[in-house]
């Protein structure tokens, strides 16, 4: 939409659908921005936001909490979730 990043064109987007969007950061983003290689972006509406919320809590209730840790195909999640939830 305006090119200047995924971030940028997915809220744009979920504001004039008023649906939620996805997009995959381009290379620029991932390069120089600091944004993983397995990283995409959501954007939610702001109508949606109470529906993301309470599905988190949800999450919660079933041991995975918010923020999610982000971990890419080169890392071992296990060292990390040993961390967030001891004796699990």
């Amino acid at each position: 939409m305006v090119g200047e990043s995924s971030c940028a064109d997915s809220w744009g987007r979920a504001l004039k659908t008023g649906k939620p969007s996805l997009s995959i950061p381009c290379f620029a983003e991932r390069r120089y921005g600091g944004v993983l290689d397995d990283e995409m972006l959501m954007a939610l509406p702001p109508a949606m936001l109470e529906q993301a919320i309470a599905g988190m809590h949800a999450l919660a209730r079933n041991g995975l909490r918010y923020p999610f840790a982000q971990y890419g195909i080169q890392q071992d999640v296990r060292a990390g979730m040993k961390v967030s939830y001891p004796g699990r």
